[in-house]
């Protein structure tokens, strides 16, 4: 009986051997599987390994294999999970070291491949790039948060300037410098960032250039001379609908700002450096002063200091035309009553007359002197 179990036990234990599929030999068809290679150990080294995430999109045809990006090695008794090392290389377990660093995608696959074919079939293997590696970059200029900024392995110049915050309105994007190892490269073309990369984004002459403000949207376009403002806006297809009534010009160089209504747009000639900008509401001009009451009238280009003292409804009681004044910007300057130009915001004042302020120096030193002689006859009279 006993001579039977032994019996049974080690043929029980050499049809186990037989058909473990990492001892055992493979048809004429697959080349052996090392004994030294077992399924544990594949599989811990998968864990210990950082899990790559998956790509978010289709990977560009001319993409560089560089140090951190992360490749899936299919094998026939699973598949690896593998870092390129900041040398360059990747360590395929029972083929050795392939380096990698520097060739194309396409190039990178075909060598771990052959690298592959050492130990395995390569009907049963295969090669997939599954997470691109992350590397800083720089970016300065006419950007609106210049800095460093973490990119992917694809990223594009453009990309990376839609991270600093995307174009200033004064940027050339026309012509971009990007600082690599060294060297300066200029272009316009959309090129592939590498890691220490420097973007820089030139600003524009802006002794050429005329800026417009309108419904929250700025647009920056080359300055021509004798160009209209309707002109500007037809080559920038900004379309200017009945909702705005003002437009103000400002020239840098004057720091002056003058308002048209929209109607003047079409023969209105611009100078380089002009900021326009267009207004929903037109803004109010005030008067006050030497009037009965104090009036708020909205602002109309053509209208002159008389006429908003007129539409403003308020009454001259003392006050005197021909010597208005008007406070802007917290300044006092004098200006004409008839032909002085008025802008949005100005606080007309109307001073009294000559002859009213003379009224009030005399109604002053009588009423001191009532007071002195009322002290000095209560005075006498307690003596």
């Amino acid at each position: 009986m006993i001579r039977f179990f032994a019996i049974f036990f080690f043929a029980a234990l050499s049809l186990a051997n037989a058909q473990d599929p990492l001892t055992a030999r493979s048809s004429s068809n697959l080349l052996s599987i090392p004994t030294f290679i077992d399924e544990q150990s594949v599989m811990q080294r998968e864990w210990v390994l950082q899990n790559p995430i998956s790509l978010e999109g289709p990977i560009d045809s001319g993409y560089i294999i560089g140090p951190g990006d992360f490749f899936e090695i299919l094998l026939p008794n699973g598949s690896e999970f593998l870092q390129v090392s900041p040398e360059g290389t990747l360590a395929i377990q029972g083929c050795g070291m392939v380096n990698v660093s520097g060739l194309k995608l396409n190039e990178a696959k075909q060598k771990i491949l052959e690298k592959l074919k050492i130990r395995y079939d390569q009907r049963f293997t295969g090669v997939h790039l599954v997470q691109l590696r992350r590397f800083p970059v720089s970016v300065q200029g006419a950007v609106f948060s210049p800095g460093q900024i973490i990119v992917s392995g694809q990223a594009r110049a453009k990309e990376a300037v839609y991270l600093a915050g995307n174009y200033k309105h004064t940027a050339n994007k026309d012509s971009v410098y990007i600082y690599r190892k060294g060297d300066t490269i200029a272009t316009a073309e959309n090129i592939i960032l590498q890691a220490g990369d420097i973007i820089e984004v030139p600003h524009k002459d802006l002794q050429k250039t005329v800026h417009f403000h309108y419904a929250g949207k700025t647009s920056t376009l080359h300055y021509s001379p004798k160009r209209t403002i309707k002109e500007y806006l037809k080559e920038a297809g900004i379309n200017i609908d009945q909702s705005f009534t003002e437009v103000s010009i400002k020239y840098q160089e004057e720091n002056f700002t003058r308002w048209i209504s929209t109607d003047q747009i079409n023969n209105f000639v611009l100078d380089p450096m002009c900021e326009v900008e267009f207004h929903i509401q037109a803004p109010f001009v005030y008067v006050g002063g030497a009037v009965a009451a104090v009036g708020r009238v909205p602002y109309t280009a053509s209208m002159g200091p008389a006429d908003y003292v007129a539409a403003s409804g308020v009454t001259l009681i003392t006050g005197d035309m021909h010597r208005i004044t008007v406070v802007r910007n917290g300044k006092r300057i004098s200006i004409d009553w008839a032909t002085g130009e008025i802008l949005p915001g100005d606080f007309i004042e109307i001073p009294r007359t000559v002859y009213e302020q003379a009224k009030d120096i005399t109604y002053f030193i009588a009423s001191l002197v009532g007071i002195v002689a009322t002290t000095l006859t209560i005075y006498l009279a307690t003596r």
